[in-house]
């Protein structure tokens, strides 16, 4: 009996492991991104996240003048968050529900906002 536990919780990290590094390779590559509350104002950005030495990393580009890199995501709880300063502090967090990415930026001066993110096809 208590070989099988040992089976069954090995197995099920096993999957835990393969699943979250699943999520790393889908969450790669370039991403539209934009401001679902601010659509028709156009304030998109590009969003390039990849894997470097076992992290995961950033750049952002706007047309804003904006650009960040190689800023440094933190994985909790399947979802990836990073602090960054655009003129106030914010949040970044993005996740996958059902199969979609979404995100959210976290302003002290607007509260939430969500995101919409499209990638961007080679």
């Amino acid at each position: 009996m208590k070989a099988m536990y040992i089976i069954l919780v090995s197995f099920c990290l096993l999957c835990i492991k393969v699943n979250a590094s699943d999520f790393k390779s889908r969450v790669t590559g370039k991403w539209e991104v934009g401001i679902t509350v601010l659509a028709d104002a156009g304030l998109n950005f590009i969003l390039d996240i990849r894997e470097k030495d076992k992290a995961i990393i950033f750049d952002i580009q706007s047309v804003d003048e904006v650009d960040i890199k190689e800023m440094r995501f933190t994985e909790k709880n399947g979802k990836l968050s990073a602090n960054l300063y655009i003129g106030e502090f914010v949040k970044l967090v993005i996740w996958e529900e059902k199969g979609v990415m979404k995100g959210s930026f976290q302003m002290s001066s607007f509260g939430e906002l969500p995101l919409t993110l499209k990638k961007i096809e080679k």
